[in-house]
């Protein structure tokens, strides 16, 4: 368990960088790019990471990518870099060349949450309580919080952000149209980027331009609210929020209900209350467990959870490093928060999953779905999933590197391939303006009629 925890890191806060060859913006608050740097500091961080991702790399062959010919083509620019920024931009090439998910330069600025002001103290952090997703084009709010800001201000699913802060839908428009970059990471990229704009400390506000439901240009002033859940700082990774939801819907026509069970990391701090959401749904019917938009986090995590859903033990993937084999073998869950003795739920189980489902969230779905025991419901999912770790540079940057392989069950990469949907249901924003919720429509319409009578 001790290797699991460690090994299975799946970066949940650095997920945007998984896979992505669109790089970050050259400049941001507080950004380093333009410090100074010697020729000597940017050799030693170039060979520390070189050095590291090859001893620690799950393949010796590195997937037939020849290691040292990149060092050899690479390390002469390194030399060459004179500013903090140019450095990056090298070991970012480095890291491209391997063509894999969770291999990423992560900004200590950004790592260690460095405020817009270098000289001032960063905020307790907030947002406006809206969620946004790319249809077609378009960065379209899927969600918003009940009670939030956006909420009370009016704010819909299904408008459209034209704009907010440093974002515009016109050059993001442009960005997708003509960016040689692959599209989906890209796509990521935008969407991360417009979040970025609503996201800042509790108590301050921002300015946005939507368009509504009759294509109208409407504005609004949001002031952020702190984030609803249980900050956590782990490891290098800049703090994040941890929130775990449940709710109970009627099914059947009022005869039956089912759980829904969300929550947005693969972390620590989920674990006590998703057991005690357990506790409270497994008197449904079914169960839908809601990870869509649930970026990843501690892999290991994949084992408990599951076992509250099965009646023997099962294996739900296999890491490979170099030198060790390990099965995510999850054992049933036979008693509830308070010790008392109950059976794992043995209702139907549904699994909603998106394109920003990744990592561990791609574990879980993958395996569940490939022991039979869960029906995936929602869109394919990026195939951002091998387990990485994260190393601090002499630079200060955090470097986040791979060292394992994953497969499901049945012994196929979830890497590259994702995990494609039993039933596809896309995202569009006809049903968000309707207010529908078509994904998790469906898959309360398939525990409605597979519940037992």
């Amino acid at each position: 368990m001790r290797l699991a925890l460690r090994s299975s890191l799946a970066c949940a806060a650095c997920a945007v960088f998984a896979g992505a060859s669109a790089r970050l913006p050259a400049q941001t608050p507080g950004s380093r790019v333009n410090e100074p740097i010697t020729a000597e500091l940017a050799l030693v961080t170039f060979d520390s990471a070189w050095r590291r991702i090859g001893a620690t790399h799950y393949d010796t062959a590195m997937r037939g990518v020849d290691w040292a010919a990149v060092r050899d083509s690479l390390r002469p620019r390194a030399a060459q870099a004179r500013t903090l920024g140019a450095l990056r931009s090298v070991i970012t090439t480095m890291l491209e060349t391997l063509g894999e998910s969770h291999f990423g330069l992560i900004p200590q600025e950004v790592a260690d949450g460095a405020a817009p002001d270098d000289d001032a103290p960063a905020g307790e952090p907030g947002d406006v309580g809206i969620d946004l997703r790319l249809v077609g084009e378009s960065v379209v709010v899927s969600r918003v919080r009940r009670g939030s800001p956006a909420e009370l201000a009016g704010v819909r699913a299904g408008w459209i952000v034209d704009s907010v802060g440093r974002f515009g839908a016109a050059g993001a428009r442009a960005t997708l149209r003509t960016s040689g970059s692959p599209r989906e990471p890209l796509r990521r990229m935008v969407r991360a980027r417009a979040m970025g704009q609503f996201a800042g400390d509790a108590g301050t506000s921002v300015r946005a331009a939507f368009r509504d439901d009759r294509g109208r240009r409407v504005f609004r002033t949001l002031e952020r609210a702190p984030l609803p859940g249980t900050p956590i700082r782990f490891s290098n990774l800049p703090t994040m929020v941890v929130a775990v939801e449940h709710e109970v819907r009627a099914i059947g026509g009022g005869r039956g209900c089912a759980g829904i069970l969300r929550f947005n990391l693969w972390l620590l701090p989920a674990v006590a209350q998703l057991d005690s959401a357990m506790d409270a749904l497994r008197h449904c019917d079914g169960i839908v467990v809601d990870i869509r938009g649930n970026i990843g986090g501690v892999g290991a995590m994949v084992m408990g959870v599951g076992g509250h859903f099965l009646d023997s033990a099962y294996t739900l993937g296999v890491m490979k490093t170099r030198s060790n084999t390990l099965r995510f073998v999850a054992n049933p869950r036979r008693a509830n928060v308070s010790h008392a003795p109950v059976a794992p739920f043995a209702g139907p189980l549904a699994i909603v999953v998106d394109s920003l489902s990744m990592s561990t969230s791609e574990i879980f779905a993958a395996g569940m779905q490939a022991i039979g025991r869960a029906h995936v419901f929602g869109e394919h999912t990026p195939g951002l999933a091998l387990p990485a770790l994260l190393l601090r540079l002499p630079t200060g940057d955090i470097l986040m590197h791979v060292m394992a392989d994953f497969t499901d069950p049945t012994g196929r990469r979830v890497e590259g391939r994702g995990v494609v949907p039993d039933t596809v249901v896309p995202l569009t924003r006809r049903d968000l303006l309707a207010g529908r919720d078509a994904q998790l429509e469906a898959a309360l319409a398939w525990i409605a009629g597979n519940r037992k009578s």
